[in-house]
């Protein structure tokens, strides 16, 4: 259905809804000075409103203590699969992740595969889930989730996990940080059981008796979960069941999306936190990354990807004035925690090359 687009007076009528019109300007986009007639989140809500099927979205915003509504135009934000293919990804995934358990994880046991599929599975979609189900609390229109199969010849998780797409805008910086990082806290909950499960059926082995050609460091969570389960291990290494590896991916891929770039979900935390200095905070997140490539080679490869995928840019809520309450403010200091939980700044190392290090 096509939308007619109002005349200037139709949006001026619509604006001063909920704020004190103070002037106009006419370029590529109509702006306006305003005042708001009531508290910025209530006036902005009554624009937002009433001006959301004219297939344009304001945006409002502050500078040098004066407010300004733009109105830009809506686009399709998003590419829209039918239900089915949802359901085919899906199940490409699984199979995909089952042979990469079978391949890499599970020594050639079909069940065990199955099972650190199916906990993968579980927490990959569980962070997906989280931010569809914080959008859908916010009024956002979101996609369901794309899993994304990877050979698991390619890639050893076999898959590259799954995202969600927003199909409208973030109404305000509060909702932006909700969505940001709800995704992140639930993956990070539902890892921790198939850990402690995988734990205590996981082995000990002296570093120098493993067979295993890589060793992966835990993360302090993970290390939490040893010791309570363990006790202390020491050099040694660790014969690791399969739900503790899909539990160590989990943490893996929650501290990747926590990190401060972009549209990463820890970039849309700091977007919402530092509205103003956002940019430092993400450019230098990429140099640390760029840096951190002497301790693993793979920072290197993630920080180029996200920079690609990000422009280390984010275009913000519609709102970018409303600030942030107490509640929201410990939501970010909790990504935080996430974040220094679950980071690895060498997530795994030639068992060769640790034996080496450790003998010199």
């Amino acid at each position: 259905m096509s939308v007619t687009a109002p005349n200037e007076d139709s949006f001026e009528e619509i604006i001063a809804r909920g704020f004190i019109i103070k002037a106009r300007y006419s370029g590529r986009n109509l702006s306006y000075e305003v005042e708001p007639l009531f508290t910025h989140e209530r006036s902005f809500e009554l624009v937002l409103r009433s001006i959301a099927d004219t297939g344009y979205y304001p945006l409002y915003r502050e500078k040098d203590g004066r407010y300004f509504i733009t109105l830009v135009k809506g686009a399709k934000r998003s590419i829209s699969l039918p239900e089915w293919a949802h359901v085919l990804l899906l199940l490409t995934t699984l199979v995909t992740v089952t042979l990469a358990g079978y391949i890499w994880w599970a020594g050639g046991d079909i069940l065990q595969s199955l099972l650190f599929a199916a906990s993968l599975m579980i927490i990959l979609g569980g962070h997906e889930l989280g931010h569809y189900l914080a959008a859908k609390r916010r009024r956002v229109a979101a996609t369901l989730p794309f899993f994304i199969p990877v050979p698991p010849n390619i890639f050893p998780f076999g898959t590259m996990g799954a995202v969600i797409t927003m199909r409208s805008p973030i109404p305000d910086r509060r909702a932006l940080l909700e969505v940001g990082i709800s995704g992140p806290l639930a993956g990070f909950l539902l890892s921790l059981p198939f850990i402690a499960y995988g734990l205590m059926y996981s082995t000990p082995v002296p570093l120098e008796e493993t067979k295993d050609e890589l060793t992966f460091f835990m993360p302090l969570a993970m290390q939490a979960i040893a010791r309570a389960v363990l006790g202390e291990l020491g050099e040694a290494s660790l014969d690791a069941h399969p739900l503790a590896m899909a539990g160590w991916i989990g943490l893996f891929v929650t501290s990747l999306n926590l990190l401060p770039m972009g549209q990463l979900d820890g970039g849309h935390v700091v977007r919402a936190l530092f509205p103003r200095r956002y940019r430092a905070v993400y450019r230098l997140t990429f140099l640390l990354l760029l840096f951190a490539f002497v301790l693993w080679p793979g920072w290197l490869l993630w920080a180029v990807v996200a920079y690609f995928l990000t422009r280390l840019e984010h275009p913000g809520p519609l709102n970018d004035v409303t600030p942030l309450d107490t509640r929201r403010k410990l939501l970010a200091l909790a990504a935080l925690l996430l974040l220094v939980l679950t980071f690895m700044p060498v997530p795994f190392i030639s068992t060769e090359l640790l034996l080496e290090i450790s003998r010199g």
